[in-house]
């Protein structure tokens, strides 16, 4: 019989009580969760002949996470190459040469294109079901549609995530909150049938050297000059918070794709730049003294990209894209169009609106990034639930502090590549009326 050797919190997973159904592996930086659950799947998918599926929110981004750590996990457990006349270890998981199905697979929520459903057949008769990184799944309906296709009897899904926000729906299901510090929560779990959780954070690893624990141990301390204290108590201990203490946009609201869609309010668009950081894209409905937001690109794109975008998402010369005024070589080529020798022979095809250019205005410099503080923060924000980098913008942008640790009017630059999109669209539709915002 094979022996797993495992920190003892994980013992739990090779023993679990019958009925369960859910497992949360929750907690802080350094915990060993992906760790212990990949070397949990390896075995469970060779020596147990389990097939497993794990689940990202976005499929592209797994192979590079606990994918490559189970492949990692197997090759130690095929140190003598027993296991290669059963399996077949591929890029894309691993395949079963009994059944000639792939025991480990993966799936994603949502496709690369996020306006595209990612295809989640084939899942109904898995056994195991591994959810990483699963603060990034804020829609609690994409999980449970997911969980509900799960038929197989005594199929089990594995949650792995480092402790979200107290609005996330993972908090809300599964976990009771207490205060701690000011914004600051302990999470335990609740007794539900059917439910094992287990916490752990650095203290719970005795394997990290010295030298990481050291360093995760130096965000705590105010002498260090790593000290970052809400990045300590969140990431590094796992308590979960209401965003950053001298967080700019406090009164912000969820809202549903299904729902933001159904608004009857014509949308319009704001984009940051970035080639290196993030070329945020969002679109705004406006309603009164209310901004409805949704992220519609987060990724580093060129002015060519954005194009491509815009044409996916079938943007119409009535579409208004109200843009950095930084970068005036961008703003010229969307809304001027590319020309014809600029772009291939297939992306002319498949792109053509490209040619024609986009309805694309600058942003307005007046009054800069205070005044676009000022009218953010005069709006009462509803963003789309699965959005999720512009909730991580919103729960990390905060104001600068001083030598003595007093928080000025100074906003930090970052976490501000999507809220400066939003800031441009609400100077261009509120800053002309006085600051009306009603208007």
């Amino acid at each position: 019989m094979a022996i797993v050797e495992c920190i003892d919190k994980f013992k739990i997973l090779y023993d679990l009580p019958a009925g369960t159904r859910i497992v949360i592996l929750i907690g802080g930086r350094g915990g060993a969760k992906t760790y212990e659950a990949s070397k949990y799947i390896a075995y469970q998918s060779t020596i147990k002949e389990k097939r497993c599926v794990i689940l990202r929110d976005e499929k592209e981004q797994i192979k590079e996470s606990i994918l490559s750590e189970i492949k990692q996990r197997y090759a130690t457990a095929n140190e003598n190459g027993f296991l290669d006349q059963f399996y077949e270890v591929q890029e894309s998981g691993i395949k079963s040469k009994k059944t000639g199905e792939m025991s480990v697979f993966t799936k994603g929520f949502r496709a690369s294109d996020n306006q595209k459903r990612a295809n989640l057949k084939g899942v109904s008769q898995i056994d195991i079901a591994v959810i990483e990184e699963a603060e990034d799944v804020r829609d609690v309906s994409k999980f449970n549609t997911f969980s509900d296709s799960l038929r197989k009897d005594g199929s089990l899904i594995i949650i792995i995530l480092n402790t979200p926000d107290i609005r996330h729906w993972i908090i809300k299901r599964y976990f009771n909150i207490k205060l701690v510090e000011d914004g600051y929560y302990e999470i335990s779990p609740k007794t539900l049938k059917g439910f094992v959780c287990i916490q752990s954070n650095y203290t719970d690893n005795k394997f990290l050297p010295d030298n990481i624990v050291a360093q995760y141990r130096s965000y705590g301390d105010p002498e260090s000059v790593n000290y970052d204290l809400h990045y300590y108590r969140t990431a590094i201990l796992g308590l979960a918070s209401t965003g950053r203490k001298g967080q700019i946009l406090t009164k912000i609201k969820p809202i549903s794709i299904k729902d933001y869609l159904a608004l009857p309010i014509k949308e319009t668009f704001g984009q940051d730049f970035g080639t290196a950081s993030p070329a945020a894209l969002v679109g705004v409905k406006f309603d009164k003294g209310k901004a409805y937001v949704r992220l519609l690109n987060y990724k580093p794109l060129p002015a060519l990209g954005l194009a491509k975008i815009y044409h996916t998402l079938g943007f119409k010369a009535s579409d208004r894209i109200v843009a950095d005024h930084a970068d005036k070589d961008a703003i010229k080529k969307l809304k001027g169009g590319f020309k014809f020798d600029e772009i291939s022979e297939s992306d002319r095809l498949k792109f053509p609106s490209i040619l024609h250019g986009y309805f694309v205005v600058e942003c307005s410099k007046a009054g800069g990034l205070k005044n676009r503080i000022s009218l953010m923060t005069g709006l009462q924000l509803y963003f789309v639930e699965e959005s999720t980098e512009l909730w991580t913008e919103s729960a990390n942008w905060c104001y600068a502090q001083d030598k003595y640790g007093n928080y000025t009017d100074e906003p930090i630059d970052d976490f501000n590549h999507a809220l400066d999109a939003l800031g441009y669209v609400i100077v261009d539709k509120l800053g002309k009326k006085s600051f009306d915002i009603y208007g």
